[in-house]
């Protein structure tokens, strides 16, 4: 695509003028001939649409300008909007970046040590961007990144999962993004025992929704003892787990018994000796995620014709905004479409 393809008016300026001057003498004629024909416009609608007739000649004047504002830095200030490429991540989010292994980094975690990942995994659900970086490819075990996966696609949340790496010896590379339920598939698919581990947690986590909490006859007591398993219970993880079903502090359910259960499964039989979880590098990543990943980026250091063509050639629903390949923030697409139409309607 050659920088002529970038332009909205891609010619000389004595040929923008004759097109001016070209398209008021057309649209008077026609103006005119409609008058004569038609006895249309009015002469009370006559004063608008020699008003419209103008605007529409000045069209190719406008779009030169859009050009050279363009050029000069990518930036269109218009009705008092701007919109400035070199500033796009302001209008994305950043997400939360999720601590490595989800905060247990090297350590196999089963039973009681669950509750070391509690607290990140409800950062992480708080947020609709997390951010994994998988550093040197020794940060992330794909266990964890099924864990995390897993809590993201039951609730909900985070629904966008953007991945970071070192690549050429710089840090916190972009490498991707892509919606959580279209990556928890293709991660249970690569080892038999993800799945089996993933739908025992999951049915355990539904026969405890069934238990009622505690109640106590001090309406405002905030803490309340945490109820017992019932006789009915026959999931083997929600037999092995009673303790953690509900929440000590409060009595009240656990939201992420069904995550806590699965990385204790999975720590028992993929994270102990003689077992050894496998990391997710870089190669890793592109064999499990490559046909999910969306990889489009506006870089903040790109010239702003080339900023330009990545944001009008991409399909995504968000872009990336870099820093020479790293990460700044996800963008929504449609947000700035948005802007660049309301720069150009705006009065």
């Amino acid at each position: 695509m050659t920088n002529l393809d970038l332009k909205f008016w891609p010619y000389k300026p004595r040929l923008t003028l004759a097109a001016t001057a070209a398209a008021l003498v057309g649209l008077l004629l026609a103006a005119a001939a409609l008058r004569a024909l038609a006895s249309w416009p009015t002469e009370k609608s006559e004063t608008v649409v020699l008003i419209g007739v103008l605007l529409l000649s000045l069209l190719p004047i406008a779009l030169a300008l859009l050009d050279v504002i363009i050029d000069r830095g990518g930036t269109i200030k218009y009705g008092g909007v701007e919109i400035d490429f070199a500033r796009s991540k302001e209008k994305g989010t950043a997400g939360i970046t999720v601590a490595s292994n989800i905060g247990v980094p090297g350590v196999p975690v089963t039973d009681s040590a669950t509750t070391q990942i509690l607290d990140t995994l409800r950062q992480a659900i708080g947020n609709d961007v997390v951010v994994v970086d998988l550093e040197d490819g020794k940060a992330w075990w794909e266990t964890r990144l099924l864990v995390l996966l897993a809590g993201a696609v039951r609730l909900g949340k985070p629904d966008k999962i953007v991945f970071l790496g070192r690549h050429a010896n710089v840090d916190r590379q972009f490498r991707g993004w892509a919606d959580a339920s279209a990556l928890l598939p293709r991660l249970v698919a690569a080892h038999p025992q993800y799945a089996r581990s993933l739908e025992s947690a999951l049915a355990a986590a539904r026969q405890w929704e069934l238990v009622e909490p505690m109640d106590t006859p001090i309406p405002t007591a905030a803490v309340v003892p945490p109820p017992g398993p019932p006789p009915c219970l026959s999931a083997r993880l929600a037999i092995a787990h009673p303790q953690m079903a509900f929440d000590p502090a409060t009595g009240l359910p656990n939201k992420l018994f069904a995550e806590q259960i699965l990385q204790s499964d999975l720590g028992q039989k993929l994270e102990m000796p003689p077992n050894a979880p496998r990391n997710v590098d870089l190669a890793r990543l592109e064999d499990l995620f490559a046909a999910v990943l969306y990889r489009d980026s506006i870089d903040l250091g790109w010239p702003p014709a080339r900023q330009l063509e990545a944001f009008l050639n991409s399909q995504a629903a968000f872009l990336a905004a870099t820093q020479q390949g790293t990460y700044s923030a996800l963008v929504s697409r449609a947000a700035l479409a948005n802007e660049v139409l309301r720069s150009l309607t705006s009065r």
